[in-house]
């Protein structure tokens, strides 16, 4: 999937927020929805793609049964890959830290900030939050 995204900033955010969740990628019901492989017509390089809008189909239809976190990941991937218009304050609401944490990496990500060295603080710092 990375080689399939390169060069384009919304996807690369987008696949490696799925890649990070982990779930959706090792689940057979989610590949044969929504991921198509192939080669890189060029290079020959191996890779695959995302049809975000057939996973968010197969979703709704029921057929890929998930959390809701698991629900709000491949919602936020699928905005910032093709555009899809959510409610970032619903899909936000609720992530843990960690997922929490991978989202805004992607958002970073997306808006043009990957190369950089990002410091994303986690936990609590100096003492007591308020």
């Amino acid at each position: 999937m990375r080689a399939w995204a390169k060069g384009l900033l919304g996807l690369e955010a987008a696949v490696e927020l799925l890649i990070g969740h982990g779930t959706w990628l090792t689940r057979a019901d989610f590949a044969a929805a929504a991921l198509t492989s192939g080669r890189d017509g060029i290079t020959g390089v191996a890779m695959a793609s995302v049809d975000f809008p057939a996973a968010l189909a197969a979703r709704r239809a029921g057929g890929l049964p998930c959390s809701s976190s698991e629900e709000q990941i491949l919602a936020l991937a699928a905005s910032i890959a093709t555009g899809v218009p959510v409610a970032l304050g619903d899909l936000v609401s609720g992530l843990d830290e960690d997922n929490a944490v991978r989202v805004a990496i992607a958002v970073l990500h997306a808006a043009g900030f990957g190369g950089r060295s990002v410091l994303v603080t986690r936990g609590r710092q100096g003492g007591r939050q308020r």
